[in-house]
Formats: structure tokens, C-alpha cells, sequence
């Protein structure tokens, strides 16, 4: 029979896929959505047990419905089919000697950063420093936000403090943004996150789970006469005389397609679904160097009761140590991570936890509670120092030490390891984010969404875009639509 043939294959159905598919499909090109599990979504995908809702990731939406996210959804008409919710009690960092409530409201902004000020042990003469890095995160010209890019966090926040409390706290944000330490990230585009973030303050949840946002944006890809396949794994990326024609899935069917765009990382699309022989040195020397960022375990906990008030929590533990924010030394927060890069538990574990049910009650039974929690851990081509076990142990003390009482409510409890999330994302490693947010792999020098190979193209997180999460892939896509419109318009693909 003929190969079925398609003006765009898109590779995956996580934010990056689902929202280029329904980009695409609504501008009137004959689209493809293929899925390898059987379950759309990628890491915002989920799975059912005894009545819960359970996200596979561990997510909030940094900017709901006013970001990159936001603005697919209404380009695409689905902008009212997703509801995303606000709690009051929006968040909470706790945890050695830290008890510090975060809204969304700007109002309660130096309320909120006087207390944690406070409690990191940041004297009286070091806040009018404090007073100008608020000011600077929330406020700062967008070419000065520029001349930032290739510089890291830490050089932003030493320009400010060198109080060891406050380096450690930002340390542990950056793991949230980034999933990377700050000494790595770039300043730039953590300024950039924060001040939009801020700005918007509509950090929410969907109602419906995670999963939500990518069904919403396939269902409008079908509606505008996309076809979507599950269990569909891309084996190769089609290349005829250096030409992109099509791809070839595990099971042997074949689809041609004028242009085919990989949402798995750069790496995978160049050297595993392509080949390198199809590329140029330069280009797979680049490739090869990209900087990924941490992969992650993570812990679902099912209660018989709601016991945490808030939508999610930063949790700070020192299990195996006696690490306090507040009395701490730089060194000890650069090693923090140092043992975290190499597989060790590190004398700081912390954990960000997200409770679904706090946003959306129907994701359980009734009156009970899901969690969903994890820290950050290295690619899996790292081979942990200390084993899966015992780093669920620390998790585990650590949450019962800041929350004491939790453990006799645990109906059951799930554990996610780093290769559960490189299997079911694809990506060699399991990165959380691909490309990861470093200097040089930001902005303008993100690697770009066209490929060297003429109808090849890249999204999702690991080119173009800037943003947190989901935020990343969302604007990635956005880029990718333009530019595939450009490119069919000028009879750029064959």
C-alpha cells in the first residue's frame, strides 16, 4: 500500500508536541502526532490507582494561562476548555528552621521576603541589598536582563550577598527552575523567569491534572483534521538524499512527510533517530557538547486524610547531617550539589512537592489526598553512589521531619525512579530539560529550532524558547509554528 503522506510529523506528545500539532493542524497543514506510550502527554502524562489521578511529573503551571501555554491555547480555541486554579495558600518553603508561606499576591511580596530574610540569619545592614536584588529581579530593563545571559546565578547573587543562607536558598530555587545548581545556571534567564512570573502571578494547576493542557491542545489538532497515533515509537527519521522524507516506527510502518519535527532531546533526534552521518561536524560536535540538566525520583503518597493545607511545598531536610540555611558556609552549599552531581546524598536534601488534590479535589477519593513529590538526582548515565533505596529513605525522613505525623496517613506510596522517567520520556538520561538553562544555551545562543538537514526541525526543550517547564516547550513550539509557516510559504521544504 502507499505511504500515507503528511505536510508535518511531529514527534511526541508532551507541551512541546501537543501544542505544534495543534499549531500546525489549525494553519492548514496535513498533520501527524506520533506518540511512543499509550498514553498522550509525555511528563505531563499520568496513570489511575484506587480512584487517584496520579501525575507521572511533578508540576505547577509558572504562569497558568498567561504564558506561552496559555497563548497556544488561544491561538488553538482551546484557552476555555482549561481551567487553571489559584489557591490562597499557595506554597510553602519549611524545613530546618525555615517556615516561610508564599502567595500570588504582590502585596504580601516584602512581607514574605523580610521573613525568609529573617530566617536565613540576613542582618539588618545587609537589606538594602536585599531591597535592590528584589528590585533588580522584578524590575530589570530587558537589555540588562541580556547582559546577564551568560553569566550564572551565582555571580548575580555575590554581586548582592555573600551571606551563605541566602546563596543556599537560591541554590534550591534554581533546582526548582532549572533542575541545575545556580554556580551553572544562567542569571539571565532565571531574571527573565522570575520577573514574568512575578509579573503575571498566576503560578496555578489545571484542573484535571497536568494532562489536561496537552489533551486540550491535541483535541483541537484533531478537530482541524490532525491524526494522532499511540504506541507509536519513531525508529528512524527518514533521510533520502540528504533530505528529510519521513519516519519508520518500531513496528515497521512508514509515513512520509515533507517536514518531520523531533520533540525528544537534540542528542536523540542527531545520533539515535537520524544518524550522525547526515549531519556536519560542527553541528554533531555541538550536539555532543550540550550541557542536560538533572533527571529526577519521585514519590507518590495517597492519604486517607487532607493533610497538607497548601498547593505545593519546597521542603529542606538534612537527614544524614546536621545542615542549617541559616548557619551555614559557601563551601557547604557548593557541595550540596557537588554530591548530588555524583550520585551521593548530599548533607541538604530538598524536595518540592505538589498536591494535585489541593487544586482539583476530584483527582481522589473523597477526602483524601495526593502528593506527588521528588529531588533532583543525576542523568542516569551517572551511576549512583548511594543506591534508590536509600535515597527514597532520605525522602522519605526528611518529609517526616518537616511534617510530622504524615507517615500514619499513607494509604500507599510509589516510587519513581530515574529510569522510570528516561523510559517513559525517551530521552537518553531522563534530563528534565534537555538543553539545559546554562550560559551559552540560552536566548539567542539556544540551539535553533531548523536543522542542518533540509525539513528536519526541532522543539519542545531542547530548542529555542526560554521559560520554566512547560513554559520552555509552549514558546519552543510557538517559535517552531512560525517558522514552519515561513518555510512552507517561501517553498524552503521540499
Amino acid at each position: 500500500m502507499p505511504e500515507p503522506i503528511f505536510d508535518v510529523i511531529v514527534v511526541g506528545t508532551g507541551t512541546g508536541g501537543s501544542s505544534l500539532a495543534a499549531l500546525s493542524a489549525r494553519a492548514g497543514l496535513k498533520t501527524l502526532v506520533l506518540e511512543k506510550n499509550p498514553r498522550i502527554g509525555g511528563a505531563c502524562s499520568y496513570y489511575e490507582r484506587d480512584g487517584f489521578h496520579v501525575d507521572f511529573g511533578t508540576h505547577l503551571c509558572t504562569r497558568g494561562g498567561k504564558g506561552a501555554v496559555g497563548e497556544v491555547l488561544r491561538r488553538t480555541g482551546g484557552a476555555s476548555r482549561v481551567e487553571f486554579v489559584q489557591p490562597r495558600k499557595l506554597s510553602r518553603i519549611t524545613g530546618l528552621g525555615l517556615d516561610v508561606p508564599l502567595y500570588n499576591s504582590f502585596r504580601t511580596l516584602f512581607k514574605t521576603m523580610f521573613r525568609l530574610n529573617h530566617q536565613l540569619g540576613v542582618t539588618l545592614r545587609e537589606y538594602p541589598s536585599m531591597f535592590r536584588l528584589t528590585r533588580d529581579l522584578f524590575w530589570m530593563a530587558e537589555d540588562e536582563i541580556d547582559e546577564w545571559e551568560n553569566r550564572t546565578v551565582e555571580e548575580f547573587i555575590f554581586k548582592y550577598s555573600q551571606n551563605p543562607g541566602l546563596h543556599a536558598h537560591i541554590n534550591v530555587m534554581m533546582a526548582l527552575y532549572f533542575v541545575y545548581p545556580y554556580w551553572k545556571s544562567s542569571a539571565g534567564e532565571a531574571i527573565w523567569c522570575t520577573k514574568r512570573m512575578m509579573k503575571d502571578r498566576a503560578v496555578s494547576y489545571p484542573k484535571g491534572g497536568t494532562v489536561i493542557v496537552p489533551r486540550v491542545m491535541l483535541d483541537a489538532a484533531r478537530d482541524s483534521g490532525a491524526t494522532l497515533l499511540t504506541r507509536a515509537r519513531v525508529r528512524k527519521i527518514r533521510v533520502e538524499k540528504g533530505v528529510v522524507r519521513g519516519v519508520e516506527l518500531a513496528d515497521g510502518r512508514k509515513f512520509r512527510g515533507r517536514a518531520v519535527v523531533s520533540t525528544s532531546s537534540l542528542k536523540d533526534t542527531v545520533f539515535n533517530l537520524t544518524g550522525a552521518e547526515f549531519f556536519p561536524a560542527e553541528f554533531r560536535e555541538k550536539v555532543e557538547g550540550l550541557q542536560e540538566s538533572h533527571n529526577a525520583i519521585q514519590i507518590k503518597l495517597a492519604l486517607d486524610r487532607r493533610v497538607i493545607q497548601e498547593g505545593s511545598l519546597v521542603v529542606l531536610g538534612s537527614p544524614y547531617g546536621n545542615f542549617r540555611p541559616k548557619n551555614t558556609t559557601l563551601p557547604r552549599v557548593r557541595k550540596v550539589y557537588e554530591d548530588l552531581l555524583s550520585g551521593r546524598i548530599p548533607e541538604l536534601v530538598p524536595l518540592y512537592l505538589v498536591v494535585p488534590t489541593n487544586f482539583d479535589p476530584r483527582l481522589a477519593p473523597p477526602g483524601k489526598q495526593f502528593v506527588t513529590m521528588c529531588t533532583g538526582v543525576p542523568v542516569t548515565t551517572t551511576k549512583l553512589q548511594d543506591p534508590p533505596e536509600a535515597w527514597e529513605k532520605a525522602m522519605m525522613k526528611t518529609l517526616r521531619d518537616a511534617i510530622p505525623g504524615i507517615e500514619r496517613h499513607i494509604l500507599w506510596k510509589e516510587v519513581v525512579g530515574a529510569q522510570a522517567i528516561e523510559s517513559w520520556t525517551g530521552k537518553p538520561g531522563g534530563p528534565a530539560i534537555s538543553t539545559a538553562q546554562v550560559p551559552g544555551q540560552v536566548a539567542g545562543e539556544r540551539p535553533g529550532i531548523r536543522s542542518p538537514i533540509p525539513g528536519l526541525y526541532f522543539a519542545g526543550d531542547g530548542a529555542g524558547g526560554r521559560g520554566i517547564g512547560t513554559e520552555l516547550a509552549a514558546q519552543s513550539a510557538l517559535e517552531c509554528a512560525e517558522i514552519l509557516d515561513s518555510d512552507f510559504r517561501h517553498g524552503l521544504i521540499p
